[in-house]
Order: structure tokens, then sequence, then C-alpha cells
């Protein structure tokens, strides 16, 4: 086997992660212009950016536990889960947002 064959699988998770990364960033700071009153906008954003800087931080600290004390895919399932917890509530602010 090849080198080149060998990085394919890492060459394709880093495109999807970055694809992924970069949806959900935009979508975090498309709800936040949605959602925040005009004359709060900018504290909104510098919230978002703390909590999400909070919140890396905690959250590949789980993940690293998890993936040498349990498995790599038992890392990937509690951020998937946090990424899917995260969407729901997104989705509901959204809705309550335009009632």
């Amino acid at each position: 086997m090849s080198a080149t064959m060998s990085r394919q699988p890492l060459l394709r998770f880093l495109l999807d992660a970055g694809l992924a990364i970069g949806c959900i960033e935009t979508s975090e700071h498309a709800s936040v212009a949605a959602l925040a009153p005009v004359n709060l906008r900018g504290s909104a954003f510098g919230l978002l950016a703390t909590v999400q800087s909070f919140g890396n931080i905690v959250a590949s600290g789980i993940a690293g536990l998890l993936w040498s004390v349990f498995s790599p895919s038992l890392a990937f399932i509690y951020l998937a889960a946090w990424t899917l917890i995260s969407l729901i509530v997104l989705m509901r602010l959204t809705i309550r947002q335009s009632i």
C-alpha cells in the first residue's frame, strides 16, 4: 500500500471536520445576529466567543479522557451528542423567536 493510499482516510476526515466546523460556526454567528437585540449584539458575540472557548476546553478534556480510558468511538459519540443537543436548543430558540 502506498503512502498516499494510507493518508486518504485522514484527509477525508480532516475535510469533513473542516466542513462541519465551518457550517456550525456560520450558523452560530447567524443565530446570534438574528436573535440578539441590536443594542446588545456586540455583547452577544462576545458572550458567544466566551462560551465557545470554555466549551472547547471542557469538551476537549472530557473527549480526551474518553478516548484514552475507553475508546475513540466513545469520544466521538460524546461530541456528536453535544452537537445534536445544541442543534435542538438552537432550533427551539429560533422557533420561539419567530412566534
